[in-house]
């Protein structure tokens, strides 16, 4: 079975260094430098091509990652999808960002507000001790592709899923996810005090389901 890792937004292959140690023969789909305009949908039709669509396989994504996976499947033909800590459906997204698509207050988020808004996020790892997590995302965050990252902000926020998923979906989903709040998202595996990037926080726990779910 082969496995597919899809990165979040603002992430590279370094964020599945804990999932890569479990799956070592996994490979990670980096993310392709956009098109102007471009929908998550024909993201995904330029990124199937990295896909051995002759051999059984699972596609696993993270957040941004996550919503690329659903579109893969409209093209490919996956045995299984796994989600961490994304959405599968416009319902499952909190209100600001949905909003957005009519309100257009992203369009002045450039690349760079969304890196320092990021390091925050460091900052809040750093308090809680987890300095290894928080210096790993300081550089994918340093490393990121603004252009990439604006793009991709535009795009989830337009972002129409399919209506009906026929793939088999597993969805994992902290109870502490600030982004994606579990309540708004059905159907999920909860991994409890979870937050948005708990494959690196709680990679362990994320570990041990993933072991379960994908061979399943």
């Amino acid at each position: 079975m082969n496995i597919y890792l899809i990165p979040g937004l603002g992430a590279d292959k370094r964020m599945y260094a804990p999932q890569l140690q479990i799956f070592p023969e996994a490979q990670v789909l980096e993310h392709l430098p956009p098109r102007k305009s471009e929908s998550l949908r024909d993201y995904a039709a330029r990124l199937a091509p990295s896909i051995d669509n002759s051999q059984p396989f699972v596609l696993v994504g993270t957040s941004l990652g996550g919503m690329i996976s659903v579109e893969l499947s409209r093209i490919v033909n996956p045995t299984k999808i796994v989600l961490i800590a994304s959405v599968k459906s416009r319902s499952e997204m909190p209100y600001f960002i949905r909003s957005m698509k009519y309100l257009r207050l992203h369009k002045p988020i450039k690349g760079d507000f969304y890196k320092k808004f990021n390091s925050l996020l460091v900052k809040r790892l750093d308090s809680r001790r987890d300095s290894a997590v928080a210096e790993l995302i300081r550089q994918m965050t340093v490393d990121a592709s603004s252009e990439f990252i604006e793009w991709a902000i535009d795009a989830v926020i337009h972002w129409q899923p399919p209506t009906e998923i026929t793939t088999d979906i597993v969805h994992i989903h902290g109870t502490k996810d600030a982004l994606f709040p579990i309540s708004k998202v059905k159907n999920v595996i909860p991994v409890v005090n979870g937050s948005h990037v708990m494959n690196l926080t709680m990679s362990s726990e994320v570990n041990k389901i993933l072991r379960e779910v994908v061979y399943l």
